[in-house]
């Protein structure tokens, strides 16, 4: 038992995939446009301070009865420093595109991002993260804050939340984790 609770009060797990349902509210449109669908991201450490992370989701609702997707990818490599036993800071550089289509139109953008934030796990079985990101793309650049909640039913599964929002837009997620 004693091995067990060890095993939850370690530091943040960089090695993981995740499944999420994802809400996307945008901020500053004309027309009401508020895409849901799924994620789907992994981490996974090369050495014990740099990993490689990526996330990729498909997203859609119906304009005037068009279905417009939506549709975000993110491909990155990150560097943790251990702050503390149970707390890393994080940065990440990534390569990000986004593309929205609907009625045989598209519109795609592609540029870089960056990222910094802390993961901590305040409690054995709760890991709280927050971040701030930086995205330049084609023809737009935006800054958003991040947070979030992991609950641990064990070392390897848990589920959580999260919330991300710029001026253009926010997004809610539910998520479940698999810890390798």
């Amino acid at each position: 038992m004693l091995h067990l609770l060890s095993a939850f009060a370690a530091a943040p797990a960089w090695d993981f995939v995740q499944g999420s349902y994802v809400i996307t509210d945008f901020d500053e449109s004309d027309f009401s446009y508020e895409p849901d669908g799924f994620a789907f991201s992994a981490s996974k450490l090369l050495t014990d301070d740099v990993f490689v992370t990526g996330e990729y989701s498909m997203q859609e609702d119906d304009i005037l009865g068009i279905d417009v997707d939506l549709d975000m990818l993110t491909l990155g490599l990150g560097y943790r420093y251990a702050l503390s036993q149970r707390t890393d800071l994080f940065g990440i550089v990534s390569y990000e595109d986004v593309e929205l289509s609907g009625s045989g139109q598209s519109a795609d953008e592609d540029g870089f991002g960056l990222q910094a934030g802390v993961r901590s796990m305040i409690l054995d079985n709760l890991e709280l993260r927050g971040a701030i990101k930086y995205i330049d793309l084609d023809e737009d650049d935006d800054t958003s804050v991040l947070v979030g909640a992991d609950y641990f039913f064990s070392p390897m599964f848990a589920v959580g939340v999260s919330y991300e929002t710029s001026d253009d837009l926010s997004t809610f997620g539910f998520n479940a984790r698999y810890n390798f």
